[in-house]
C-alpha cells in the first residue's frame, strides 16, 4: 500500500509518496524530529492518520 507523508512545516511544506507503512513511518519520524513539524499520513485507500496512529498500527 502506498502511504502519503505530509509535513506541514511553516516555511516549507511538502509531500513524499512511500511504499508501505513501516518506511512511510520511519520517513514521518525522522521529519517530526528533524523539523519540528506536524505529520500526516494519507493512505492510497482515502485514510489520514497521525504519526502516533501510524505507529500504533505498525506495532500491531
Amino acid at each position: 500500500m502506498l502511504y502519503t507523508v505530509i509535513f506541514e512545516g511553516d516555511n516549507d511544506p511538502s509531500a513524499t509518496v512511500v511504499d508501505g507503512a513501516l518506511n512511510a513511518l520511519n520517513l514521518a519520524q525522522y521529519e517530526a524530529r528533524s523539523k519540528g513539524c506536524e505529520v500526516t499520513i494519507a493512505t492510497e485507500n482515502g485514510w489520514c492518520m497521525s504519526l502516533d496512529e501510524l505507529e500504533e498500527l505498525v506495532h500491531q
